[in-house]
C-alpha cells in the first residue's frame, strides 16, 4: 500500500487553521472519507482535555470513528490501533511518552500501521517521536519511530536549536539531517521524501566537515512574496 504523508506540528494551531472555507485537515486528509482515527496520549499522561482537542479538530469528519488509545493498551486498544487509518501522537513529555510506547509495544503497532498506509500526525513531542532519534536524559541517542529520515525537534528556536544540534553532533553522520519546527509551523513529509512547509519557516541542519550548518526552509507563499520583493 502506498505510504501517506506525515504531518509534523510544533503545536496544535494548524489543526484548526482554515484555507478559505476549508479546514486545513480536510485538505491534508482529502482521501480519508471514513475509517478509524487513533489518538496516542502517552506523552501527556492521557489527559482527557487534550483528547478533546483531537476530536474537535476532526469534527468535520463524521464518518471517522475516534478512540483515545491509552497507556494501558488494552486488547480493544490494540485491535483499534491495528485498524487505524489515522494516528495522532500527542505532545507532552518526550521521554515518558516514548517509554510507554516501547514498553507496551504500541510503537510497533504505530510503525506497522504507517507502513500499511495510515496517516500519521505528530504534535510537539509527538512530532519528535516520528523522527529518527533524540537524546535521552543521559545524553545518549534514543532511537524513535523512524518513520521519516530526520531528527526532529520543535519550538526550540529561542534556544538557537542547541538540543537539535547536539543530537546531530552525537550521530556524527553527514547523511543525518535535523529538522527544527518552531511554534506555529508545520511540515508535511511526503512519500517522495519532499518537505512541504506550512505557515512559517522551518530549519534544516546537517553536519559538514565537522561543523553543524543550518538553513531556513520557506513555505511556498513566503518564497513567492520574498521573490516578488527582490529587485
Amino acid at each position: 500500500m502506498q505510504l501517506k504523508p506525515v504531518l509534523l506540528l510544533a503545536d496544535s494551531q494548524l489543526l484548526f487553521r482554515k484555507k478559505g472555507d476549508v479546514n486545513f485537515l480536510q485538505l491534508f486528509l482529502s482521501d480519508l472519507k471514513k475509517g478509524k482515527a487513533a489518538y496516542i496520549g502517552a506523552a501527556n499522561n492521557d489527559r482527557p482535555e487534550f483528547y478533546q482537542i483531537f476530536t474537535s479538530a476532526l469534527s468535520g469528519f463524521e464518518a471517522l470513528e475516534c478512540r483515545h488509545v491509552k497507556q494501558e493498551f488494552t486488547e480493544e486498544d490494540q485491535r483499534f490501533l491495528n485498524e487505524a487509518n489515522l494516528i495522532l501522537l500527542a505532545g507532552g513529555d518526550l521521554h515518558r511518552g516514548w517509554q510507554i510506547m516501547k514498553e507496551t509495544g504500541m510503537s510497533q503497532f504505530i510503525i506497522n500501521r504507517y507502513y500499511k498506509g495510515a496517516y500519521l500526525i505528530g504534535v510537539s513531542a509527538g512530532a519528535v517521536h516520528c523522527g529518527l532519534a533524540a537524546l535521552n536524559e543521559q545524553g545518549d541517542l534514543l532511537e524513535l519511530l523512524k518513520c521519516l529520515p530526520f531528527v526532529v525537534d520543535v519550538h526550540q528556536d529561542q534556544e538557537n536549536w542547541e538540543r537539535l544540534k547536539k543530537t546531530i553532533e552525537t550521530f556524527n553522520n553527514p547523511y543525518v539531517f535535523g529538522l527544527g519546527i518552531p511554534l506555529g509551523c508545520g511540515v508535511i513529509y511526503h512519500p517522495d521524501h519532499s518537505l512541504e512547509l506550512l505557515n512559517k519557516p522551518a530549519f534544516l541542519f546537517e553536519m559538514k566537515e565537522g561543523n553543524i550548518q543550518g538553513q531556513m526552509l520557506l513555505p511556498e507563499k513566503l518564497k513567492t512574496e520574498k521573490q516578488a520583493g527582490e529587485p
